[in-house]
C-alpha cells in the first residue's frame, strides 16, 4: 500500500494523547503539498461540528470517530487514502477528530477505540457513560489514567446514506454527568447534519475527480496534469528540492491500432498505465499527456532517482505479458536540480525533446538491427 503522510506540528491537545503519547494537531493536506479546496471544507466541516456538538452539550471535548469507510475521496486520495491521515500498511485505518475547548484547530489520533465500537453496537441510539470510572469495562483506557481523568461519554453512531455505520459523533467531560433531553435531541440532529455535509462534499470532490481523471485509463487528464505540474514547480521555487518529469510514448502505437483494432489498443493503454503506476510513490502524479503519451511527475526527485523508476518501469514493460506483441516506450527525462531556476514550461519542453530523442535512437538502432 502507498503511503500519505500528514503535516503534523508539535502542539499538544490537553497534555497527553489518548493513547498515551503527545497529542497533535494536524492540517490536512499532504507535507509540501498546498491544501485542496476540498480538504479544507472536509477541515472546517470538522472543526465545525466538534464546536457545536461541545457548545451543546456544554462539554470541553467533542471528537468525530471514523470507524470505517473513508470520509475523503479528494483526486489524490484517489491515488492511494484520503489526504486526512497517513495509515502505513497493516496499521490501523481508523482515524478520530478531537476538538478540545480553547484550541483552534482539531487534534488527529488513532486512539482506544473501545468506546466509539461499544457505541455502534446500538446505531439506534445515543451511548451515554455517566461515569467511565464505574464501568469495568474501560478501566484500562489512557484516558482514565489522565490527570484529569475523563469520566463522561456520550456518543451518536454514524450511518450514511446506505444505512452502513461509518463511525460516531462524541462528546466527554472530566466530570460524571448525563445529558438534558435538549442535548440529546440536539446531538442526533448534529448528527444528521453532518452526514448531509458529508455526502455533499464526497460528491463535489467526485465530481472535482471527474474533470481532472481521464476517461479510458483512470489516471490525471491534461488539465489535471497542468495543474499538477504547475503545483509541484511551485514547490520547487519555494523550496529548492529537486523535481523531475517523465514524457512517455507508446513506440508505434498508431501500427497497433491499425492491425488489432481500437479496442485493443485501449485495452493496451489501460495495461499500461497500471504498470506505471506501480514504481509510484503517494506524492508521484501520473497523467495522460495526450493520445498514446503520459507524463509522470516526480517531485523531490533528482535526476538518478528519475532514471530509477525509469529502469523499473523498462523492466516491468519487459516482463508483462502483452496481448498480440510486445509493447515498447520511448521515455524522455527532464528534472529541475535544488536551486535550479527555469519554469515549467522549460521543464515540459526539455522532458518532450528527450523523449524524442529516445524515440529517435531506438528508431535508429532498429534500422542498424
Amino acid at each position: 500500500m502507498t503511503v500519505l503522510r500528514a503535516d503534523v506540528s508539535d502542539k499538544h491537545g490537553f497534555g497527553i494523547g489518548l493513547s498515551g503519547g503527545a497529542g497533535a494537531t494536524v492540517s490536512l493536506r499532504l507535507p509540501g503539498h498546498p491544501m485542496s479546496e476540498p480538504d479544507e471544507r472536509l477541515g472546517r466541516l470538522l472543526w465545525n461540528i466538534t464546536s457545536l456538538a461541545g457548545l451543546l452539550c456544554d462539554a470541553p471535548i467533542a471528537m468525530v470517530s471514523q470507524l470505517q469507510g473513508e470520509f475523503d475521496c479528494s483526486e489524490r486520495g484517489a491515488l492511494s487514502m484520503t489526504a486526512a491521515v497517513a495509515l502505513d500498511s497493516g496499521v490501523d485505518q481508523r482515524r478520530q477528530w478531537w476538538r478540545f475547548a480553547g484550541q483552534s484547530s482539531v487534534v488527529c489520533s488513532t486512539a482506544d477505540f473501545s468506546l466509539c465500537e461499544t457505541a455502534v453496537t446500538t446505531p439506534d441510539r445515543i451511548t451515554e457513560i455517566g461515569d467511565l470510572s464505574l464501568d469495568n469495562r474501560f478501566a484500562d483506557l489512557a484516558m482514565m489514567k489522565i490527570v484529569p481523568e475523563v469520566r463522561f461519554y456520550a456518543a451518536i453512531p454514524l450511518s450514511d446514506q446506505h444505512g452502513e455505520l461509518i463511525g460516531t459523533l462524541c462528546v466527554l467531560d472530566r466530570v460524571p454527568r448525563r445529558l438534558s433531553p435538549h442535548q440529546r435531541d440536539g446531538l442526533r440532529l448534529l448528527a444528521q447534519q453532518f452526514m448531509e455535509q458529508l455526502e455533499m462534499h464526497r460528491d463535489m470532490q467526485q465530481l472535482q475527480r471527474q474533470t481532472l481523471t481521464d476517461s479510458l485509463t483512470g489516471v490525471g487528464n491534461r488539465r489535471g496534469f497542468d495543474r499538477r505540474l504547475h503545483e509541484e514547480w511551485s514547490r520547487h521555487v519555494r523550496s529548492g528540492a529537486a523535481l523531475s518529469l517523465l514524457m512517455i510514448d507508446v513506440d508505434k502505437f498508431k501500427q497497433y491500432n491499425d492491425s488489432y483494432g481500437h479496442p485493443a489498443g485501449d485495452v493496451i493503454l489501460n495495461l499500461l498505465c497500471e504498470l506505471l503506476r506501480m514504481p509510484l510513490r503517494a506524492s508521484d502524479f501520473v497523467a495522460r499527456y495526450g493520445g498514446d503519451e503520459f507524463s509522470i511527475i516526480l517531485p523531490n526527485t533528482p535526476q538518478a532517482g528519475a532514471q530509477l523508476v525509469v529502469d523499473r518501469i523498462q523492466s516491468m514493460l519487459t516482463a508483462a505479458q502483452w496481448p498480440h506483441c510486445v509493447v515498447t516506450v520511448s521515455v524522455g527525462i527532464a528534472t529541475l536540480e535544488p536551486e535550479e531556476v527555469c519554469d515549467f514550461a522549460t521543464l515540459l519542453q526539455r522532458a518532450d525533446q528527450a523523449m524524442y530523442l529516445c524515440k529517435y535512437r531506438r528508431r535508429e538502432a532498429e534500422k542498424r538491427d
